[in-house]
């Protein structure tokens, strides 16, 4: 019967393994897609939208799309247009505001944590689902509001009440799945000083000493328990800290990009070295590692975590290399930015 259990579970992370690599294969190929458009592509003079053309995470190009996270960008956000698009949603339900969309997102993520803190892993997946159904309405409140006010470009308006709204409950849906997260290792699996808590994703003891029954699917508590709940509760602040800390540093560093380069100059010489910063192989290294670092891709991070049943394995790896890495990234970001200024005049 062991052995029978043991395929199961094998099966499972083969499963886990290929749709993983997929969703990768496919991130690499349109982050090509879109290192291609952006070469050939200047930013201030897009061409208009055809009216009627359908959404494309291509065009019109904006800085906040390009250094969105992949999910987003190529998941997220086409379904929400789509979805819209096909439905006449924003149309037919025009008394439906994008705030009413944003406070049911709020809503959801309090029910996607009470999943979270659940004993079976199979509740904790559906709770990842529901997390994934608020990521979905975030967008959607955003692709409500551009069909509202007739704006194609993807940009956040800051002057807009919608938008501070938006971050807010934005906040308080990562500070539910954090909460949820901490109270599942406070109360139902407190981790262990094992060896096995040391494997990212998986590694070859889990068949034999898994952290998840699989038939009853609750986690097995381990019997040698090393760390407190202060300790627990420092790993997961440390990890939310690490996502507000990222998210914050985005924006700031998205409004400054803006700035630089969609800005329109009169004098020749300065277009051109506009052009030149745009579409220099440097920036687009830091578009792109922010679009992997941002606060959305650490929190999808997060969800696969769960969903893999890691979430320990993950604070743990992630307690300093998150820092190292936001704070490095930032430093060489603003620098980066600062240099184009200077080049243009700004």
């Amino acid at each position: 019967m062991q052995q029978i259990y043991a395929a199961i579970s094998l099966n499972q992370r083969t499963i886990l393994w290929v749709l993983g690599l997929t969703v990768i294969c496919y991130y690499i190929l349109m982050d090509g897609v879109l290192y291609t458009t952006l070469q050939s592509l200047d930013l201030v003079n897009q061409k208009p939208v055809k009216p009627g053309a359908s959404w494309s995470p291509f065009h019109p190009l904006s800085i906040k799309l390009i250094m969105t996270d992949p999910s987003t960008h190529y998941i997220i956000t086409p379904l929400s247009e789509h979805f819209n698009s096909a439905t006449k949603f924003s149309q037919i339900f025009y008394f439906i505001t994008p705030n009413m969309v944003t406070f049911t997102h709020l809503v959801i993520s309090f029910i996607s944590a009470k999943f979270v803190f659940s004993e079976s892993l199979q509740m904790r997946r559906i709770g990842v689902l529901l997390f994934e159904l608020r990521s979905f309405l975030d967008a959607f409140d955003g692709t409500v509001y551009r069909s509202h006010a007739s704006i194609k470009a993807y940009k956040s308006d800051h002057s807009n009440f919608g938008f501070w709204f938006d971050c807010v409950a934005d906040t308080i849906g990562g500070f539910a799945l954090m909460f949820g997260a901490l109270f599942f290792l406070w109360w139902k699996c407190p981790p262990g000083t094992d060896s096995s808590a040391t494997s990212l994703p998986w590694s070859a003891d889990d068949i034999n000493d898994s952290k998840t029954d699989l038939v009853t699917e609750k986690p097995v508590k381990r019997t040698n328990f090393g760390y407190s709940k202060q300790y627990i509760f420092l790993r997961c602040l440390s990890f939310g800290m690490q996502i507000g800390l990222s998210s914050a540093i985005w924006d700031q560093l998205t409004m400054r990009f803006e700035k630089v380069f969609l800005t329109k100059f009169d004098d020749p010489e300065l277009v051109q070295l506009q052009s030149v910063a745009l579409h220099s192989t440097t920036t687009w290294v830091v578009f792109w590692l922010w679009r992997n670092l941002c606060g959305q891709s650490l929190q999808q991070m997060f969800l696969v975590a769960i969903f893999t049943d890691k979430i320990w394995e993950f604070l743990r790896f992630m307690q300093y290399v998150g820092f190292v890495l936001i704070g490095l990234l930032a430093a060489f970001s603003f620098y980066h930015v600062t240099q184009i200024k200077m080049i243009l005049h700004l």
